[in-house]
């Protein structure tokens, strides 16, 4: 008995056939233009070599399951770039063909897939960890040979000392200076500060660093009680260090007050002390040496810090993403052999280094809102930064050996204190 037909196979064998015949008569004369897809072989697209293709040919899409399809020598419908024409509306609607065409896209997805797979492993391996666009060689090579220059100016700052030196101190309450820095925009705010230094510690000292005062206001000021101008130097920074200016000064503030005063307390530009509560804080700050007040935020230093600070400042990163970042306002520093060793000469050596305090890349700018993100934002707080690195280490990653909340100052409201200060050296006529 014969074999038998359906109406349908007959009419696909016919449409097949005259498409055959046409495409031959066509491009019977060769045709050697090449497609522009890098992912094709066009030579057996040409319809002058399509032929019909069994189950079992050795040319069968890799993957595609051609079993049960219904059509002996089915041929592959043809793909974008050959233009047949329209092709028979109960030929385009053949689930077969849609079948064929989604494992061939399939395919095709597959090996674009893994051949991403492969440029992402390769450019892995030659990336920087930290950097998305690959590694400055060229900054990497200065970054070693600044780091042993770093590390060498560290180790002729150790002061030699016992394990447990300094580590209790008594003195006096009132031993401690209050410093800040002042500038010509800040002038006002500065004078809100004296003042409340002068009514809740009238035996303290008063220092202000000037980062930008004008004469008549450094005149003013040393005309108060207890109260002294004190230089920052600016004109003599090296010009890397003075291009930088508003992001370094805060380390070399504290580094000067070390200098000057055996026990201080720094209080941020801008706010003043409202209530007569820093006991807590001084008697916190004798077990180490140093106590920051400020308040912590939702993020780790992990995600506001250039990755490169590390090269310089040994961190343990995985610590550093569960210890949250802090913002100071009020530090207390006793100049010790101790705070030299663990704070001090970590502090300055990271600001006199820009490479460090300021890494190539490093933007105050995050890319993204903060929250509590985990991840690192592409930005940097430079100063702060390295404050909370090097305590942190210092500390074992404790919060609770270094910070307290800032329950202690205000931000400046606006009301003009310069008739409330206490004048103790009357500015005389030539001086004005």
């Amino acid at each position: 008995m014969g074999r038998s037909f359906s109406p349908r196979a007959v009419v696909n064998y016919a449409v097949f056939g005259f498409f055959l015949l046409l495409g031959y008569k066509i491009f019977l004369g060769g045709n050697d233009k090449k497609s522009s897809d890098p992912f094709r072989d066009i030579t057996n697209d040409h319809p002058k070599n399509v032929r019909g293709q069994s189950e079992n040919s050795e040319n069968v899409l890799p993957g595609a399951d051609y079993k049960g399809q219904g059509h002996e020598g089915k041929v592959e419908e043809d793909r974008d770039p050959i233009d047949v024409g329209d092709l028979p509306k109960d030929l385009a609607n053949d689930e077969t063909d849609e079948k064929l065409q989604q494992k061939e896209k399939e395919y095709l997805q597959d090996q674009l897939d893994k051949h991403q797979v492969n440029l992402d492993k390769e450019k892995k391996a030659r990336d920087d960890a930290f950097l998305p666009d690959g590694v400055d060689w060229e900054v990497e090579k200065e970054m070693v040979k600044r780091r042993s220059v770093f590390f060498q100016s560290i180790k002729e700052r150790e002061q030699p000392m016992e394990e447990h030196e300094f580590r209790d101190m008594h003195e006096a309450d009132d031993n401690f200076a209050f410093v800040t820095a002042g500038s010509h925009s800040t002038f006002p705010a500065t004078i809100q500060f004296i003042y409340s230094i002068q009514y809740f510690y009238p035996d303290s000292s008063i220092g202000i660093y000037d980062i930008g005062l004008t004469s008549d206001e450094k005149t003013f000021i040393n005309s108060l009680c207890n109260t002294e101008v004190i230089s920052m130097w600016l004109q003599v920074w090296p010009e890397e260090l003075y291009k930088m200016r508003h992001r370094v000064w805060r380390p070399l503030l504290i580094q000067f007050a070390a200098g000057k005063y055996a026990h201080f307390i720094y209080i941020e530009p801008g706010k003043y002390v409202y209530k007569q509560a820093i006991k807590d804080y001084i008697i916190h700050s004798r077990l180490h040496g140093v106590t920051v007040g400020g308040k912590q935020l939702k993020y780790s230093s992990f995600v506001v810090t250039n990755p490169h600070m590390y090269t310089f400042l040994t961190t343990d990163e995985k610590k550093l993403q569960k210890t949250p970042h802090f913002e100071f306002s009020v530090l207390i520093v006793h100049n010790t052999k101790r705070v030299n060793n663990f704070f001090l000469r970590y502090l300055t050596a990271c600001t006199m280094e820009d490479y460090c305090i300021a890494p190539p890349g490093a933007k105050p700018n995050c890319d993204y809102n903060l929250g509590n993100n985990k991840k690192f934002a592409n930005c940097h707080r430079y100063d702060e930064s390295a404050m909370n690195l090097i305590l942190n280490r210092w500390h074992d990653y404790k919060p609770s050996e270094y910070l307290m909340k800032d329950i202690v100052t205000k931000d400046y409201d606006g009301k003009d204190m310069s008739k409330r200060v206490k004048v103790c050296h009357p500015i005389k006529n030539d001086e004005v």
